[in-house]
C-alpha cells in the first residue's frame, strides 16, 4: 500500500528496501534533505527492533528482573520475598500491547509528517536495471539503500531440520511458559533470553561450541558462566553439536563433551547461533552487488 499522505509517483531519488529502524531512519533523514524517497516494506512496519526484538525482549527481561529481585530479598536479614508468573497470557498480552503502541507512535504515525516519503508494501523487492521491482511493477530510482535486516541462522546439525525449533521471535510468542528449554549458542541474544526464561521459572540449559560470549574477553565469559550457574542455569561449554531428534513431545540434542556423548532433553530447542541477512531473492548477485 501507499501511505495516504504521499502523492503517487513512479520516480524517486532514493529507494530504501526495508522499513525497520535502520531503513525508516534513512528514509526520513533523506526526506528532510529534500530527497524523494520510496520506503519499501514487506511485512510489519518497524522491522525487528520494535516488533520482535529490542522492545518485546526488554519488556520481558524487566518482568523477569522483578521476579528475580523479589526472590532474592532473602539476601538481607529480616527480608523474605516471593514472586512467580501467575498469568503468562496476561504478561504476553501486555508485551504485545506495548509493541503495538510503540509501532504506531514511532513509525506509522510519523509517516504523514514526511511528504517526501512514499511507503510501499506490495510484496518483496528485487533489484533490476534502473531501479527496483516490487509487486510486478518497476520503480525507477537512481540510488538504493538495502536495509532488510536479518533472521536467525540454523546451524548445520544432523536432524535439526526434522525437529521443531524456536528462534527469539517464536520464544517471545509462546502460549504457555515452558518447563524446560535448551539454548543452542552462547551469544549475547541467547544468553539474555536464557537468563530471562530461567528467572521466569523455566529450567534452562545453554549449550555452546566454545564459551559464552566468544567475542568477549575470556574473563568476562568465565564470570558470566559462574553468575548464570549461580541462578540455576546449566551452562555446557566446549561441545560438538552431533544431532537433534524428537523423543515423544520433547527435543533431544546429542553433544560431545570432553570426548563423551551426552543427551540433553527439553520441551523446546531455541536456536541462538547467530543471524543471517534477509537478502534472498533480492537480486544482489545478479546486479553485481558484493556482500
Amino acid at each position: 500500500m501507499k501511505h495516504e499522505c504521499c502523492a503517487p509517483n513512479c520516480e524517486y531519488d532514493l529507494a530504501v528496501i526495508g522499513a525497520g529502524s535502520a531503513g525508516f531512519s534513512a528514509a526520513i533523514t533523506a526526506a528532510e534533505g529534500g530527497v524523494r524517497v520510496a520506503l519499501i516494506g514487506h511485512g510489519t512496519i518497524g522491522g525487528t527492533c520494535v516488533n520482535v526484538g529490542c522492545v518485546p525482549s526488554k519488556t520481558m527481561i524487566r518482568a523477569a528482573e522483578a521476579v528475580f529481585s523479589a526472590q532474592s530479598a532473602h539476601r538481607f536479614p529480616g527480608l523474605r520475598g516471593e514472586a512467580q508468573v501467575s498469568d503468562w497470557a496476561a504478561l504476553i498480552a501486555a508485551k504485545e500491547d506495548l509493541v503495538a503502541s510503540l509501532r504506531q507512535k514511532k513509525y506509522a504515525n510519523l509517516l504523514p509528517g514526511y511528504h517526501g516519503v512514499t511507503y510501499i508494501d506490495e510484496g518483496p523487492a528485487r533489484l533490476v536495471l534502473g531501479g527496483v521491482e516490487v509487486g510486478g511493477r518497476k520503480i525507477k530510482v537512481s540510488k538504493v539503500i538495502v536495509a532488510t535486516g536479518g533472521r536467525s541462522a540454523v546451524p548445520d546439525v544432523a536432524g535439526i531440520s526434522e525437529v521443531p525449533t524456536l528462534d527469539s521471535t517464536a520464544l517471545l510468542e509462546l502460549k504457555a511458559l515452558p518447563e524446560s528449554l535448551i539454548f543452542l549458542g552462547g551469544g549475547y541474544i541467547g544468553v539474555e533470553l536464557a537468563q530471562m526464561m530461567a528467572r521466569l521459572g523455566t529450567r534452562v540449559t545453554i549449550v555452546c561450541r566454545s564459551r559464552l560470549l566468544p567475542r568477549a574477553e575470556p574473563e568476562v565469559s568465565e564470570a558470566l558462566a559462574k553468575a548464570l550457574r549461580a541462578e540455576g542455569i546449566s551452562v555446557v561449554e566446549k561441545v560438538t553439536y552431533d544431532a537433534a531428534r524428537l523423543d515423544g513431545s520433547r527435543t533431544v540434542v546429542t553433544v560431545t563433551v570432553n570426548g563423551a556423548a551426552r543427551d540433553l532433553a527439553a520441551d523446546h530447542l531455541v536456536l541462538s547461533t547467530g543471524r543471517i541477512p534477509n537478502t534472498d531473492g533480492l537480486g544482489l548477485k545478479e546486479m553485481g552487488v558484493e556482500t
